[in-house]
């Protein structure tokens, strides 16, 4: 039966130098969180593992106790001193192992989440179900927010009161996404991304200002699909307008399959008593065998820079880590064993004002390839698409630096000239 604790005194629970899972995204466990930061000896020699999206997850865990330390999957600001430092140690990881790593390889002692009381004695997974299922399955203490501010989705997946050892009543909202600015740039990539989509398509997004822009532009599609890591701002007039019903899906045929729910509270409000959202875990939404079920797949990425072989980086500027492999090569690669599927890098061409070129000879030697060139199989800009699937190597920098900013174009051409001189034909 669970006990319910004020967040000072569960947190005085955890055992010192326990591995703890902190649920991230929306449903980040925000009074327990804070009630660690104020106490001088809850997380002593502890090993806080926080699956944190960028820009709404801003806690580096490092900091909650002087010998706390830490393991992230995205490398953000928020934690760039404790990388340097080696307080936090980044793991690479597609998101689809992050499951497999939390269930079978972290040990997670404690699990610090965040849950709706049923009134049944059970709870819910309001803010959605991402990867908390594995860390709840290892720990040995749970200790979870109860926060009556969450959705509620009719038929998700519950936990057993019993598995919850401690609770603490809150009620606030869940952290928000902003959406930034669309630019005409942005909204023209979006445009040219919304003409490859067919009606009846299933499609995939993720995070940014992009996404939103590309759903804006769908409002003239019918029988859309959606599964996805997350819901995002936009999907909810797509569904209301009926433009995305999943009546074309060959599985889960009429449901919105995702894992969480990323956006504004407008958003988390929409969620609230449907039926047909079904929050899945990562081992489900970002599989690439059950994504090949999905007859007409489209997912929709992005990145930093892409080489003219097709190769991705969409982790690391000048080195330096900003972000983490994520979802993005699960879905591709998902979308490459769809009937009918298309995997899909979307960016603007430039970066920094145009000054920067997206579009690159080759990757950063200091850098990482976060996708292979066998991963992508179309890279959309505001100047175009090219459509790399089946493309020999030697004809895919033509087609790159064709959608590449006129600028660079020239620059390009010479820059793969010599790096290919007596290697490939040109």
């Amino acid at each position: 039966m669970t006990e319910f604790l004020s967040a000072a005194d569960a947190v005085k629970r955890i055992p010192p130098g326990s591995t703890i899972y902190v649920q991230g995204s929306v449903g980040e466990p925000s009074e327990l969180l804070k009630a660690l930061a104020a106490d001088p000896d809850a997380g002593r020699d502890c090993t806080f593992i926080g699956v944190s999206v960028p820009g709404m997850n801003r806690l580096d865990f490092s900091t909650l106790h002087p010998t706390a330390r830490a393991i992230a999957f995205f490398g953000t600001g928020d934690i760039r001193d404790s990388l340097a430092s080696g307080r936090t140690e980044f793991i690479p990881k597609q998101y689809h192992a992050l499951h497999r790593y939390l269930e079978q390889d972290a040990n997670i002692d404690v699990a610090l989440v965040s849950l709706r009381d049923d009134g049944n004695g059970d709870f819910s997974h309001g803010f959605g179900l991402d990867s908390q299922d594995a860390a709840l399955g290892q720990a040995s203490l749970v200790i979870a927010e109860v926060n009556d501010r969450m959705p509620h989705i009719v038929g998700g997946p519950t936990v057993e009161g019993g598995k919850v050892d401690v609770g603490v009543r809150v009620s606030h909202p869940g952290p928000t996404l902003g959406i930034g600015e669309i630019t005409p740039d942005v909204q023209a990539v979006a445009d040219n991304v919304a003409a490859m989509i067919r009606d009846g398509d299933c499609i995939q997004i993720g995070i940014g200002t992009l996404p939103v822009a590309l759903l804006r532009a769908l409002r003239t599609k019918n029988d859309l699909g959606i599964h996805s890591g997350m819901l995002a701002d936009g999907m909810p007039e797509l569904v209301d307008n009926g433009n995305a019903n999943g009546a074309a899906k060959t599985i889960d045929k009429g449901l919105i399959v995702a894992g969480v729910p990323n956006g504004s509270q407008a958003l988390y409000d929409w969620t609230d008593g449907r039926s047909d959202i079904a929050y899945r875990p990562i081992s489900y939404t970002h599989d690439s065998a059950i994504i090949g079920q999905i007859d007409n797949f489209i997912s929709i990425n992005s990145g930093l820079e892409v080489d003219l072989c097709g190769q991705l980086n969409a982790e690391t500027v000048k080195g330096r880590q900003i972000s983490g492999t994520g979802g993005s090569v699960d879905f591709m690669r998902g979308a490459q064993r769809s009937r009918g599927g298309k995997a899909i890098l979307a960016m603007t061409a430039t970066a920094a004002g145009g000054r920067i070129s997206r579009i690159v000879s080759s990757l950063d030697p200091n850098g990482v390839t976060t996708g292979l060139r066998t991963d992508v199989d179309y890279v959309v800009t505001e100047h175009g698409s090219a459509h790399l699937k089946n493309m020999p190597v030697n004809q895919r920098p033509d087609a790159l630096i064709e959608i590449a900013g006129p600028d660079f174009r020239d620059g390009l051409r010479d820059a793969w000239r010599d790096r290919v001189k007596g290697i490939w034909p040109t």
